[in-house]
Parts: C-alpha cells; structure tokens; sequence
C-alpha cells in the first residue's frame, strides 16, 4: 500500500519571516521620511499663517501709522495664536529697529517635540523670512 501525502495550502514559517522581515525593513526606511515630510507639512502652514497675520499687521499699519505688537489689537482673541503644532506671538523687532513704529516681528515657535527638531520661524516688517533653531536666533535657513 502507498501512502500519499497531502500539502496544506498556506505559507511556511520561513516564507511568514521573510515577509515580516522585508516590511520591516521597508517602515524602517519609509517612516523618518513620512515624519520629515509631516513636519515639513506644518511648516508650510505655520509660514502660510504667518503671511495672513502679516498682512492684518500692514492693514493695522495703514489706520494706526504703527504695527501691533499684541495680536489682540489685530482684532484676535488673543496675544498668541495657536495652530496645530506652533505658537504664534507678535513682538517688537530688535535693535536698532526696536520701535514698533518701524517693525514688528512674527514668531511661531514650535510647540510639539516633533516639530522643534525643525525649528521655529521668524518673520518681520522689513523682510526677514528665517527658520531659525527652536527657542533661539540661530539660523537654519533663510525661507
């Protein structure tokens, strides 16, 4: 008598671990990326936010012959505006351009640990536009 020998439809262990094994390797490449390219994400939103409130500042210019160094006098609910991941203030630009006549400066600061590893950003009246290192002056890259 012969004896047959069934194979069962499925995978093996080995083929199960090469697989696990590939999509690893594969999220391990691919997720720094996707988290670089969310942060990159914010970025462009906080800068876009950034450009609105600049505009509200020359329109508040305009009627007051001075720039707002409080948001609340932009007609918002508060001194600081926050979005998703960074913390928006209005402060007066540094010397020799510290009069508010003259300049205001917008900072978002990051405000998620994520989004500090990209920095902050700085704008003002008289045309800085900078990523800067979170929590400081220190140039990354001028936007």
């Amino acid at each position: 008598m012969k004896m047959t020998y069934s194979r069962s439809k499925g995978f093996t262990l080995a083929e199960v671990l090469i697989v696990a094994l590939i999509v690893g390797l594969l999220s391990s490449v691919a997720y720094p990326s996707y988290v670089n390219n969310v942060r990159k994400a914010n970025r462009s939103e906080a800068i876009s936010e950034l450009q609105r409130l600049m505009s509200a500042q020359e329109r508040y210019f305009l009627s007051n012959k001075e720039y707002a160094d409080d948001l609340q006098k932009l007609g918002l609910s508060g001194s600081t505006v926050s979005i998703d991941d960074y913390d928006i203030e209005a402060n007066g630009c540094a010397s020799p351009n510290d009069n508010v006549r003259l300049c205001v400066e917008l900072r978002a600061a990051a405000s998620t640990e994520s989004q500090k590893k990209d920095g902050d950003i700085v704008m003002n009246t008289i045309g800085r536009s900078e990523l800067v290192k979170a929590g400081t002056n220190t140039l990354i890259k001028q936007l």
